[in-house]
């Protein structure tokens, strides 16, 4: 080799040692970097912890309490069934307006006089047919309104039977429609008995 190509070599080392200085490269792939660690997972203070559990409990509360308050209403409402005095005395022209339109009456408890027409197995043992008026007519046979009447259980009419006079704690449920046996059809109040009495038979 001439010292003529030794100073071209030369120089061209000189040259690439000055490229990889200025570049950062050394021939070589540098290892990438290691992946950043990922963010921890945010953890529950023991105030956070203590928060939730308090909130839980009040809501566990506020339903128990929910549940009582409903059980408690339905408890009066059963007494109050069982109250005559929770039970309004009929007007003539009230007991009309109900018997014109029941279903604007749905609700009401009233006080109803009657004479058992039907109760055997085409009616069945929970309902029976009635005739009645707001109170106690002259005769027997002057209850005007015909009336579907429920049992609010059917131990409660259990011992009713056809042709018994009645004084009937109801409530009116609204209109009841049913073939008769002339094969018509009519509309009637329809009532459900919570407190009955049996006074005669006709």
């Amino acid at each position: 080799m001439t010292s003529s190509t030794r100073r071209i070599l030369a120089s061209t080392g000189a040259a690439i040692a000055v490229l990889a200085a200025v570049t950062g490269c050394s021939g070589t792939e540098a290892p990438s970097e290691a992946a950043a660690p990922a963010s921890a997972t945010p953890t529950e203070t023991p105030e956070q912890a203590q928060a939730r559990k308090d909130a839980a409990a009040a809501a566990a509360k506020s339903r128990q309490e929910a549940a009582a308050a409903e059980a408690a209403k339905r408890q009066a409402e059963e007494a109050a069934k069982k109250d005559p005095a929770t039970y309004e005395q009929l007007t003539d022209r009230d007991f009309a307006l109900i018997a014109k339109n029941p279903g604007a009456a749905i609700g009401r408890k009233v006080v109803v006089y009657g004479r058992v027409t039907q109760f055997d197995s085409a009616t069945g043992t929970a309902q029976f047919l009635a005739r009645t008026a707001p109170s106690v007519p002259d005769s027997v046979y002057d209850y005007d309104q015909n009336t579907m009447v429920v049992g609010d259980t059917a131990a409660l009419i259990a011992n009713v039977v056809e042709d018994d006079l009645v004084t009937m704690h109801a409530e009116v449920l609204g209109s009841f429609s049913y073939d008769t046996q002339a094969g018509g059809n009519t509309t009637v109040p329809k009532l459900q008995v919570n407190i009955i009495e049996v006074t005669g038979s006709a």
